[in-house]
């Protein structure tokens, strides 16, 4: 159906800005504190690849491919993961801050509580804990800064439905002008008489060239 074809690229679309942007700003923030802790900013990206290279990947100080570049892709597909998570809850709350940031907090508690510490994000190989919290909080902004720009839900719905709005009618016409511009359904009394034997005729003027002129 077009609805449903445009309503599933309408969401693409906001999962797509808030994921990116949450991946930015989270990026940002834990690159800032990386270099005040005395490490290289490409750091926290390097040690998002631990699920593949194990803790050791601490020890690698540098940049390539298979740490930073692909620690890159890995951040960026997270947060992508939890834009769609954050989009789902601001779908039932319609509150972008708290779904922004309470999908923040989520991924704070199963990244760091729930999960085996190696399917974690690693930022706490290279930042002390309160660092990779306010990682986490950075990426709750991004994400609520990429779903606060969500139309409102009654914009969605009408989706592909535009509503027609009535044309407001003109109001009749009256007194001389109601003659003068008799509707469709109106005997036009100029054009017409009534004779003595109560029969309707043309008006015989009706045909000379100075008839109607005002």
């Amino acid at each position: 159906m077009p609805m449903s074809r445009e309503r599933s690229v309408f969401d693409t679309t906001i999962i797509l800005r808030a994921g990116l942007i949450a991946a930015a700003f989270s990026l940002i923030a834990l690159s800032t504190l990386a270099v005040l802790a005395g490490h290289g900013f490409w750091m926290p990206l390097n040690v998002t690849t631990q699920a593949i290279w194990g803790p050791e990947v601490a020890q690698f100080r540098g940049v390539d491919m298979a740490h930073t570049i692909l620690g890159l892709a890995i951040h960026i597909v997270s947060c992508l993961f939890w834009a769609v998570i954050a989009w789902g809850i601001f779908r039932l709350i319609s509150s972008a801050a708290v779904a922004g940031f309470g999908t923040a907090l989520l991924a704070l508690v199963i990244d760091y509580g729930i999960l085996p510490e190696r399917l974690s994000p690693g930022w706490h190989l290279a930042l002390a804990f309160p660092a990779v919290v306010c990682g986490f909080a950075a990426m709750g902004f991004g994400l609520w800064t990429g779903l606060s720009r969500t139309p409102p839900k009654s914009t969605q719905r009408a989706s592909g439905h535009e509503r027609l709005v009535p044309t407001p009618r003109e109001p009749p016409l009256t007194g001389p002008e109601a003659l003068r511009h008799p509707a469709p359904n109106v005997i036009d009394q100029r054009q017409q008489r009534i004779d003595a034997g109560n029969s309707v005729t043309e008006d015989p003027n009706r045909n000379s060239p100075h008839y109607g002129k005002e």
